[in-house]
Order: C-alpha cells, then structure tokens, then sequence
C-alpha cells in the first residue's frame, strides 16, 4: 500500500511518478536523501542531515515556521527533484485495525468512513485516511483492515511549508510505517519488533507478515541519552559529547565500565518497554504465538543511539530474542556489492527518510 494522502486531493499526473527525495522532520534536524535511478537499481544521489535549534519543531508541531521555510529553502538547493515524499511525525497520526465483513470489499472506503470516529478523536471530516487489507483467509467470514489516519490540519501546514520552500510534496506516510518499509526486506514475513530511537523519544513498531500492526513511543531518546552521559560526568561537556556521537564508535566492543553505568537505567527503560510490548502482543495476537509464548522473532535497533554499545546485549541477556542492528539498504542495494555513501552509523539514522524512497518500489516491485 501506498500511503498517499494526496491521492484524496489531487489525481497524480504521470510526471509526479519521477523519483522524489524523501524528506524526514524531527525536533532536531531535517534529514534527506535523493536516489538516481539507473537500469532499475537506486544509487544514493543527494543527502544530508541538517540540524534544527530547539523551538522550530517539537513532535511534529511547526513552532516557527520562517525558520523552517528557509532551512528548507537551503536543502531545496542541495536536492535535484522539486517532488519529495514527506514523514509524519508518529505523534500527529494514528493507526488502527478493524474487522470488516467481505463483502464490504467493493465499497471498501465508505464503510471503513464509519469506523474512523469510532477509533479517532477526529471527525471524519477533519482527516484523510488510507488503509490496506492486511488478512483476508479464504475460511473466514471477515477481512482485516489496517487504517492509517492524518488530520487534514496537519497536511495542509506541511504543504504550505514546503510550498514555500519550493518543494512540490507528492505523499505524506506515517513515519512508522515508513520505518518499516526501510528496514524489513520485501516479502518477510516475520513478526518483528522495530526499536526506533529518535531526538526526544524511542518509538517501538510491531511489524507482523510485512505490516505495521502496533505502535508506541515512550519519552526517552539520544537528548535524554546525552543529558545522562553528562550528568554523570562521562564527559566535560556538550561538545564532547556530540564528537563521541559523531565518531564510529562499534556496537559489537564491551561497553566501558562508567559508560555503561550511566546509561544501565535507560537501557533498562528500553528493555522493559520491549517486554511490555511482547505482553500486548501476545494478548493482542494470541493467534500469532509460535512456541513457548513467543510471538516476536527478532528486535531490530534503528537511530544514531542504537549502536551504543552495550544496548543490544542489556536487551538480549532479558528477553530471549535476537537483537540486531538495521540494514537501512536491505530493500535498496546490496551493502556488500555497493559502496554507501553515507557511513553505517549514520545510515541508521536515515531509515525514515529512505523508507519515504523505497516504499512504493517495494509495493511494485
């Protein structure tokens, strides 16, 4: 499915179809990237990671706009395409699933108008939706619909923004679902646990047969991680801290001793977040449990912050699941055949903008 909310707007016209840019806006800096297309195969063309001042963005909600236009205006010079694909902030949408009798199929999208109010604090007339059918057993009576909501409020302020910027938006998707486009390979259909740690929050993605079933997020992300880090006195200051982010530092070496110590009670937090996750999935999905209570087959670590050493084992010595990190090109090129130009630690903080990319070659594919 294509998320295209613009598609309840305006029809596409076939010029649109171009490769667009994707383009994600967080609390902290505006990320981007740009494929070329050759003989079917993607190459990264364009990126970049622009940080923001604090009080531009916060969660989705633009607080200043003049400053955001021309932050943008300035990436609009260092991309190619006027078209870009654009991520909403997982806190300005909301996701759901409901059961609909079959044959409700031919008029799919009235019936499921019904159901928006009973699920969204929203009237129907205040959002757009799109939706996927994500079960539909020939033995059973009903199907099962996966429906994706964005307040029309929330459309129009991003499109009036990057309007002004100069950018021509052809979709808005949710940023979860966009996540998982980046980072699940086409046709898996494992049920898989996404851990996205982002500026201000983690967001955690229950991914089941190639959909995004369930969604959360909790308040603790890479600030809350370098606040810590200087808190304790790991480092002297600020800057010392953004050049320990900013270096290579490996997922797989033994965290230091008060490395770890500082950031233990947050590794706990995600730890503990991801067994509650596993609980509700087990109660929501009873249907999808395997063997000895287990619905989840691995845990897949995304953000600058999930490299920190010591993060994936704290997790992994818990629950008994394997934890691994994302492959932000799985769906793009083979990492081994093509050089990326963007290195491995900071590809993990691409996977929404490259998921914005790769979602609708992978539905075409």
């Amino acid at each position: 499915m294509n998320t295209d909310f613009l598609k309840k707007i305006l029809k596409i016209p076939n010029y649109l179809c171009l490769p667009a840019a994707g383009i994600e806006v967080s609390n902290n800096s505006i990320k981007f990237i740009e494929f070329s297309n050759e003989n079917r195969k993607l190459n990264i063309k364009n990126f970049g990671d622009v940080p923001l001042f604090s009080n531009i963005v916060k969660d989705g909600d633009i607080l200043n706009k003049d400053v955001l236009v021309r932050t943008l205006a300035d990436i609009k010079n260092k991309v190619s395409s006027d078209f870009i694909k654009v991520s909403i902030p997982e806190e300005k949408a909301y996701i759901f699933n409901v059961k609909m009798p079959k044959e409700a199929k031919t008029n799919l999208r009235e019936a499921l108008e019904f159901k928006i109010e009973e699920n969204v604090p929203l009237k129907l007339a205040e959002v757009l939706f799109e939706y996927e059918i994500i079960e539909n057993d020939k033995d059973s009576k009903e199907m099962l619909i996966n429906v994706s909501v964005i307040p029309k409020t929330v459309i129009s302020t991003y499109t009036e923004i990057f309007n002004q910027a100069g950018f021509f938006p052809v979709a808005f998707e949710v940023e979860s679902k966009m996540v998982a486009s980046a980072v699940i390979p086409k046709d898996d259909m494992k049920n898989s646990v996404i851990i996205n740690i982002k500026d201000d929050s983690t967001l955690f993605i229950g991914v089941m047969g190639g959909h995004v079933r369930v969604t959360f997020s909790v308040p603790i992300g890479e600030n809350t991680i370098k606040n810590n880090l200087l808190k304790n006195k790991i480092f002297e200051n600020e800057a010392e801290v953004n050049n320990f982010f900013e270096s290579d530092f490996s997922f797989e070496i033994n965290c230091k001793k008060d490395l770890y110590s500082s950031l233990v009670n947050i590794f706990s937090i995600l730890k503990d977040e991801v067994e509650k996750f596993n609980t509700y999935i087990v109660d929501k999905f009873p249907e999808k449990i395997k063997t000895s209570n287990k619905v989840i087959d691995d845990i897949i670590l995304c953000g600058k912050s999930s490299i920190l050493p010591g993060l994936a084992r704290h997790i992994n010595q818990n629950i008994n699941t394997e934890v691994k990190l994302a492959n932000t090109w799985v769906n793009v090129f083979d990492a081994k055949e093509n050089v990326s130009k963007i290195n491995f630690n900071d590809s993990l903080g691409f996977v929404t903008a490259v998921g914005l990319v790769v979602s609708s070659r992978k539905e075409n594919a």
